[in-house]
């Protein structure tokens, strides 16, 4: 996206990553030819969010640097179940800190990741929140998931929905749990639909076991991703989205579901405040009872569901592309005058 906000704007750019994948949009190239393609006034601009060699060859460049922070999730989340991955958590921040005098500006998506960069050390940083193109939800949907969650909704079963990787930090085993106090509590039959691909084997065998144990198994539903038609079916189906995430440097699906009016209850960690502002309900607590009291005070009350709806054309105004490229322009204008932007992602 930050590449089409460029070309709006008639500046030339070019895509490098640490592996060309197959598929992969907008004609990108392996990083290592840059070397011999680099022209002395670029601009290079690095997607930060996972470890990547690329970090360590712009180390050595002495191209100006523009840092693009999408955050890091701190490696304990990972130490129980992959030790690979939580090691690589820890390069990444290694990185991040190696990178903070190297570079000229950095960019990060809220300002719970700019507080982070400056007690990195470093310098000039302006918050430009994520470039969410709404049209990706104009691809239709899935007719299959659309009759499921109608024939859901229709027998009195309250569709509940999550959207992000299945990974510790985002915490779907507290959901399961608010899902297993809601039912039990309210003497309800609702469904909890967690889109999204596992990290690990283990981790998803634990949300089984979870989901057994409390007697909800046959009421969680594990697409294990989907592609974007379905993923629109479920926001536009589902009754609230229930983020009990530990860790969030933005969380898009938020944004996501306000584009499609969906009613949203978030437990108040890391950047959700920030992103979700008063267009939701906020909660202190991952506490399965207080999580569960909150889903059904929204789920019920049609009044507030208004109140929200109303809040999050406020919100998304706020948060469109129209001002993340303002932003974003903005912030880029206060650099030297370059021939060409490069763009690099990890």
């Amino acid at each position: 996206m930050i590449q089409k906000a460029l070309e709006a704007k008639n500046i030339e750019s070019k895509i490098y990553v640490e592996e060309v994948k197959k598929g992969q949009i907008g004609g990108a190239t392996r990083f290592t030819a840059y070397a011999s393609e680099n022209r002395p006034d670029d601009i290079l601009i690095y997607h930060l969010a996972a470890p990547s060699a690329i970090a360590d060859f712009l180390s050595s460049r002495s191209e100006t640097l523009v840092v693009v922070y999408h955050n890091i999730t701190p490696s304990h989340f990972f130490e129980p179940w992959d030790q690979v991955a939580a090691t690589g958590q820890i390069w990444a921040r290694a990185q991040l800190s190696r990178l903070a005098p190297r570079t000229t500006l950095a960019l990060p998506v809220s300002k719970y990741n700019q507080e982070e960069l400056v007690e990195l050390g470093y310098g000039k940083t302006a918050v430009v929140p994520i470039l969410l193109d709404p049209a990706i939800f104009a691809t239709g949907s899935d007719g299959r998931i659309d009759a499921m969650l109608r024939n859901n909704r229709l027998s009195g079963r309250t569709n509940f929905l999550f959207v992000g990787r299945l990974v510790p930090n985002k915490a779907q085993h507290n959901l399961i749990a608010a899902l297993s106090a809601y039912n039990k509590i309210y003497s309800k039959d609702a469904v909890l639909h967690l889109v999204g691909k596992p990290f690990s084997k283990e981790y998803l065998s634990l949300l089984v076991e979870i989901a057994k144990d409390l007697e909800v198994e046959d009421n969680v539903n594990f697409t294990m991703g989907v592609p974007t038609e379905q993923l629109s079916s479920y926001y536009k189906g589902s009754d609230a989205l229930v983020c009990l995430s530990e860790h969030e440097g933005f969380c898009v699906p938020l944004l996501e579901a306000m584009h499609n009016n969906l009613p949203i209850i978030a437990y108040d960690s890391s950047a959700i405040s920030e992103t979700l502002g008063n267009a939701g309900i906020l909660i202190p607590s991952s506490d399965p009872v207080t999580a569960a009291v909150a889903m059904n005070r929204l789920v019920s009350d049609q009044d507030l569901q208004a109140f929200f709806r109303s809040q999050m054309a406020a919100r998304l105004e706020e948060l469109s592309i129209a001002q993340s490229r303002r932003k974003l322009y903005q912030a880029l204008g206060e650099l030297e005058p370059a021939l060409s932007l490069v763009e690099v992602a990890g």
